[in-house]
């Protein structure tokens, strides 16, 4: 697999990947070295070269078990932050399902009355 450069992930992981105690030290070096590469490849910004890119596609979309270190550092960086995003997305959801006040009892009047007689009879405490 070709090394593109490192990946940082500062949304999810603004620390990097190895103050999170998710990744193995293994899989942390897998990260940071191919992490680039794994992503455009999966993206289809990026067209395999080598067997292990290949075989790393083939993986990813079910076509062959995930047996490589590759895929399995890739498919559990993509489950840790796919979990994040899908529990905040829940949180966002059922903050907005709950109305916030109930207006159905409520009775408008638009016609205009000329009765002002009762403003006068307001007594304030000063």
């Amino acid at each position: 697999m070709r090394n593109m450069g490192v990946l940082l992930d500062e949304l999810h992981f603004p620390f990097g990947f190895k103050t999170n105690s998710t990744f193995s030290p293994e899989e942390v070096t897998i990260l940071e070295s191919y992490g680039l590469t794994m992503r455009q490849l999966q993206e289809g910004n990026l067209l395999p070269l080598t067997a292990a890119e290949y075989y790393f596609l083939a993986e990813l979309d079910g076509e062959l078990p995930t047996t490589s270190h590759f895929a399995r550092c890739w498919r559990k960086y993509n489950n840790k932050i796919t979990r994040f995003d899908n529990n905040l997305t829940i949180r966002v959801k059922s903050k907005r399902a709950t109305p916030v006040r109930d207006d159905s009892g409520l009775n408008i009047s638009t016609e205009e009355d000329d009765n002002d007689e009762e403003y006068g009879s307001l007594a304030f405490d000063l």
